[in-house]
């Protein structure tokens, strides 16, 4: 997709850098490597415009526009890469608020961004809020893409990481089984993100044997 398809209305603006919404346009709202290398590329001049856009972007857009909302959750995963928490926080606030006015009906731009900011909440260890978003944006992904589709496998991953981070054993199982199911189909076994996603379920099931284990080793008290 370029920069015309995701952004055309601020395409068009005198006051948008081409350039920075070309930057805009190559962060994957995913998360992937590339956003973290595109961060350390920015020139001092980029980062200055990036810095100014939000503003410009509201003023020529509204507050409750797609666009705005997507450029807010580009800039927050920028930020979010950069270990910059405090300036990803604010942007991801105010992405979502433009967010959930903007999109009338379930977007996975939505559930990309809820997961997203789940996973700054979880850095931040606010880990009832980012199990919150979590299933918000599994829910809404789920909506958007069904039940098996691999977008899914990335809420649920996360979902499975923060109950192994709290010693819910028992659910983290659970959804870093059906992270593995949806991305094994989809990319078969070998595939690098089921091999993580099976490392973490290896290490939630040891630490599981051992709470059993414990448990049956402690004395019976009589009554």
């Amino acid at each position: 997709m370029s920069p015309v398809e995701e952004f055309p209305v601020l395409t068009r603006s005198r006051r948008v850098s081409p350039d920075v919404l070309q930057i805009l346009q190559s962060i994957n709202a995913w998360g992937d490597r590339r956003t973290k290398s595109i961060s350390q590329a920015l020139t001092a001049l980029q980062q200055d415009e990036l810095y100014s856009l939000p503003d410009i972007a509201e003023r020529a857009l509204g507050a409750a526009h797609p666009e705005l909302a997507k450029l807010l959750h580009r800039l927050a995963v920028l930020y979010h890469s950069r270990d910059n928490p405090e300036k990803a926080e604010s942007l991801y606030l105010r992405a979502l608020a433009s967010a959930e006015s903007a999109f009338t009906e379930p977007q996975a731009e939505l559930g990309v961004l809820l997961n997203n900011f789940g996973r700054l909440r979880f850095d931040q260890k606010e880990y009832a809020e980012a199990e919150m978003l979590y299933r918000r944006s599994l829910a809404i992904l789920r909506e958007v893409y069904g039940l098996e589709h691999p977008k899914l496998a990335t809420p649920l991953s996360n979902l499975g990481t923060l109950y192994l981070e709290r010693g819910e054993l028992e659910p983290a199982e659970g959804m870093l089984e059906s992270a593995i199911v949806i991305l094994e189909t989809a990319h078969g076994p070998g595939n690098r993100r089921v091999v993580k996603v099976k490392k973490m379920l290896a290490l939630a099931q040891e630490r599981r044997q051992r709470v059993k284990e414990l448990i049956g080793d402690t004395p019976e008290t009589s009554a």
